[in-house]
């Protein structure tokens, strides 16, 4: 396809060059746009480290504003596992700048308030119930992946906080999306559950008995 070029994932010396051949070849106000989704393409097959330098580009230069949430929430998500205080820092960012979320997955507050509930403090935890309340006030998604996000936080802050009720019925209803079918019949695996086995053995065994839950 003729759009490999900012979509694929090779990125070999050669297609480095082509790419930046392309990219001083395209619109300005289209350049922001290809960065970014090239540094995702780079991610989804490991190339974590050349995706954020090519989205630190798209941070870096004024004029391309109109990718720059989407983008602070790609080096957010890509912060979680190896650097955590700074995709809470990123998270942040983003949503003092854009409380509305326009441009990204609106999932903000869900991602930054499991960072807190890892985090495991008095502190941590009151923020991220707060968010957790934020998101559900605020938002609104057809996406049953969305809604699996946000149950299996609140199951987690449940037990962190010692209310096996309200982690209990978050499980169930984790469980209850999990097997929801995507809301868009023409695209079928847009937006549906992919739980790790792990995760959904957890929550099965958190809605089935409270004993369980520790």
């Amino acid at each position: 396809m003729d759009d490999d070029w900012f979509r694929g994932p090779d990125w070999t010396q050669s297609d480095r060059d082509e790419f930046e051949r392309r990219l001083s070849r395209a619109r300005p106000n289209n350049r922001g746009q290809y960065l970014r989704i090239k540094g995702l393409a780079l991610a989804e097959v490991g190339r974590v480290d050349d995706a954020r330098a090519l989205w630190r580009r798209v941070l870096a230069d004024p004029g391309y504003q109109m990718e720059r949430w989407a983008t602070l929430e790609h080096l957010a998500d890509a912060a979680v596992q190896d650097a955590p205080e700074e995709a809470g820092r990123l998270y942040r960012i983003l949503l003092a700048e854009n409380p509305t979320l326009n441009a990204t997955t609106h999932m903000a507050e869900v991602r930054l308030a499991e960072l807190c509930i890892a985090q495991g403090s008095p502190e941590s935890l009151a923020e991220a119930d707060a968010l957790l309340v934020a998101w559900k006030e605020n938002r609104s998604s057809p996406f049953p992946a969305n809604h699996f996000q946000w149950e299996v936080a609140l199951a987690r802050l449940g037990l962190a906080m010692g209310d096996v009720v309200v982690a209990r019925d978050a499980a169930r209803r984790a469980l209850h999306h999990a097997e929801a079918a995507a809301p868009f019949p023409r695209h079928p695996e847009f937006g549906v559950v992919r739980a790790d086995d792990g995760v959904l053995a957890w929550l099965t065994s958190l809605a089935d008995d409270e004993a369980s839950a520790r």
